[in-house]
């Protein structure tokens, strides 16, 4: 590993020290959204990495908005706190300037990891999708499959929660395929159409959900009937004895990426963490057990049985299902959908 950089002088300032503290040399900022999925990114890759390495990571739990709206923050403060944030395709685009460019040669261990994982601006972390997850228990004749029947209430009754996550794209694009919008003629969103579609469903919305632990507590406590909620969230619930479905159909692909903020005071540290994810599939195999996510390790992949093979979003039926996102209109977009989304929502 190359010489640790030292912290800038506009960090050090912000700290409140003309210098790094030995703690500080040692630590790495990483921002993902906490709950479960932060306890096993913990369990699985952040102690290892620093029983290996000496070096501490400091999770922070962070939703996409509140991330970007921090990550704002710091740079008008010429003040990068933050290391890695995990960062969806959309947010490589529209986040470029804030986004360090990936040298992906310094990724000694990339030949472990699929084809494509390191691009520009993020290395690929996880793959799932934002499905329908619904509770079978109250659907003994089957469930929804498609988002139409997920505003169908006469067919299929009860409250449903919708996520409001800081990607409001996810519920627009639902809205279009339910009003038979196909899922690989989304974009550009029609939003007024999709707007006018989920006005219809709105009533029955009980809850929009923020957080993965919030929207799987409310299928716990039979809150709700139905959730579009991720899809690792449900086979969690389903893991628990839960009597829970997961459709793929339609589903929004839900893709992650470790990304490196420019400017932050510890690349070296951050690329030997990058590095580090990439190894030991057997830890990326308990890792995507527990939530059922797809990791860019490709031995990974072989150690899964052909049953839990088939049952995550990479598998090529799966992937064949679900919607077609456009990263570069959201960029570009982003902005207008979440002020009108806002504005929709606090009607």
């Amino acid at each position: 590993m190359r010489t640790l950089t030292l912290l800038s002088a506009s960090l050090a300032v912000a700290l409140g020290s003309a210098a790094p503290s030995r703690a500080q040399e040692k630590e790495l900022v990483v921002v993902a959204t906490g709950g479960a999925f932060e306890q096993a990114l913990r369990k699985n890759f952040y102690e290892p990495f620093t029983e290996k390495t000496g070096v501490r990571i400091r999770p922070v739990a962070a939703s996409n908005a509140e991330t970007w709206t921090k990550v704002k923050a710091m740079r008008e403060a010429n003040a990068i706190g933050w290391d890695i944030v995990t960062a969806w395709p959309e947010d490589l685009v529209a986040q470029a300037d804030s986004l360090a460019k990936l040298d992906c040669s310094r990724l000694t261990n990339l030949s472990q990891a699929v084809d494509g994982a390191c691009t520009e601006r993020g290395l690929l972390r996880t793959m799932g999708g934002v499905s329908i997850v619904y509770d079978a228990k109250r659907f003994p004749q089957g469930g929804p499959q498609t988002w139409a029947d997920f505003w169908d209430v006469k067919r299929f009754p009860g409250p449903r929660a919708m996520p409001n996550a800081g990607a409001p794209w996810w519920p627009l694009m639902a809205a279009l395929m339910a009003d038979g919008v196909p899922r690989d003629k989304l974009f550009p969103l029609d939003l007024d159409r999709a707007f006018k579609k989920l006005d219809e469903l709105r009533p029955s919305i009980a809850v929009w959900w923020r957080t993965g632990d919030q929207s799987m507590q409310l299928l716990r406590s039979n809150e709700v009937v139905m959730a579009m909620m991720w899809s690792g969230s449900g086979f969690v619930l389903k893991d628990q004895g839960l009597p829970i479905s997961v459709v793929w159909n339609d589903a929004v692909p839900n893709i992650g990426y470790w990304a490196m903020l420019k400017g932050g005071a510890n690349q070296d540290k951050a690329y030997a963490f990058l590095d580090y994810y990439l190894t030991r599939p057997e830890a990326h195999l308990t890792f995507a057990n527990a939530f059922k996510y797809d990791t860019s390790n490709r031995n990974m992949l072989a150690l899964l049985s052909p049953e839990d093979r088939a049952a995550r979003g990479s598998a090529p039926e799966n992937m064949a299902k679900m919607a077609v996102i456009d990263p570069a209109w959201i960029a570009a977009n982003r902005a207008a959908v979440i002020e009108r989304w806002n504005r929709w929502l606090s009607r």
